[in-house]
């Protein structure tokens, strides 16, 4: 039998060799491991994992590397392959059985990460396999890129695994009633760096973030994290009414995507626009999908609009101004504290261009520009003068 990875699984006393010693001796195998289990109900008994890699490897080579073959009473040989098994499952699972870790396996002696002797970061590997389904700690999109990172043959699988988990953590929220959540309004002209302060701001924060993909469907790439940038936002992306309830710190609920709902769970909401918050909502029509729509909002309405936002900023070209919110107006409240804006020193600072002329000169041939011809050249001058 040809294996990308398999489990051996032998009594201790029937062992021969040094594992680790055997294990060191043949490249083929890329990664190992093994612990004694002894605290079971059973015989004291070895579990080695070994994985190969992107290659296959023939158990009955495996056995005799490992010395696994005997001679039973009859005096009938036997190669020792029946103590080698295909690995069930995901390589993690595999690996958590080595210390019980296994949810069927509770019931069992939990034997310590430390026990396990490996040729890699054992915990990490074990940790990394926890992220599965964990919501509350990791977004769809950081367990989506934990899921790319496997080998090829368990990819899809636990895809699919995880967006059916994904689908029922996103119905689960939809139950909840109240949420945490804090709204940051950056307001300024184009090129002053607002989206700039926005990602720094988030990563500062330690949150995994998206930025919205257009104004069309601002929701479309969302995928779980706990901040999203709604980047140049206007107020004709959505009407008044479903962005006082994406912005509603006391209610969850589903926000329109082109293709499904979309269920915000995040902890940080950064809007991003030219326009101050004053001057939302204000016109008396709106243009949606080519058609010119009269709208009539209350005082009262954009009050619940204004107290909404919990941080005001305003970004002009040197300076960051950051306000605690907005009054019942909709304008920055007190003073405010100023900051320098570093985004105007990068600007100044050189940079590296893409030396575009090298790059063509490497698959065109420069065609020579006509020469200009003085008129000199032309006509013979006598004294420096012109003949007419």
């Amino acid at each position: 039998m040809v294996l990308r990875q398999m489990e051996i699984v032998t009594d201790a006393d029937k062992l021969k060799v040094d594992i680790q010693e055997t294990c060191m001796n043949y490249k083929t195998i890329k990664q190992w491991a093994y612990i004694l289990h002894d605290k079971d109900d059973t015989r004291d008994h070895y579990h080695i994992y070994l994985n190969f890699g992107n290659s296959s490897c023939d158990t009955a080579m495996v056995a005799k590397w490992f010395q696994l073959g005997y001679t039973d009473e009859k005096g009938v040989e036997h190669s020792g392959e029946q103590f080698i098994e295909r690995c069930k499952g995901r390589k993690t699972d595999v690996l958590l059985y080595l210390t019980h870790g296994n949810d069927s396996q509770k019931n069992k002696h939990q034997y310590s990460p430390d026990e396990v002797i490996a040729n890699f970061d054992f915990q990490v590997e074990i940790e990394n396999a926890k992220i599965l389904g964990d919501f509350e700690k990791y977004s769809y999109a950081e367990q989506i890129r934990y899921v790319n990172s496997l080998p090829l043959s368990e990819k899809a699988a636990t895809f699919s695994k995880l967006e059916k988990l994904w689908k029922l953590h996103c119905q689960c929220l939809a139950l909840k009633t109240d949420r945490k959540l804090n709204v940051i309004f950056i307001c300024g002209k184009g090129g002053t760096g607002k989206t700039y302060f926005a990602k720094k701001f988030l990563k500062e924060q330690k949150l995994d973030f998206c930025i919205s993909s257009s104004s069309n469907d601002p929701f479309q790439d969302y995928m779980g994290q706990k901040g999203i940038i709604l980047d140049d936002l206007r107020d004709d992306v959505f009407d008044l009414d479903d962005l006082l309830k994406i912005l509603d710190n006391d209610t969850l609920s589903s926000v329109r995507s082109r293709f499904n709902n979309k269920v915000f769970n995040g902890e940080m909401i950064v809007i991003t626009s030219p326009v101050p918050l004053v001057y939302w909502y204000k016109s008396g029509s709106i243009v949606r999908n080519g058609v010119m729509r009269e709208r009539h909002i209350e005082f009262d309405t954009l009050d619940q609009l204004y107290r909404r936002i919990n941080c005001y900023v305003v970004v002009s070209e040197k300076e960051v101004i950051m306000y605690d919110g907005v009054d019942k107006f909709g304008k920055p409240l007190g003073e405010g504290v100023v900051y320098e804006n570093e985004v105007y020193g990068l600007k100044s600072a050189p940079k590296e261009k893409f030396d575009f002329a090298a790059a063509f000169d490497k698959i065109c041939k420069r065609r020579e520009k006509p020469k200009q011809i003085d008129l000199s050249e032309l006509v013979e001058l006598k004294d420096g003068n012109l003949p007419f």
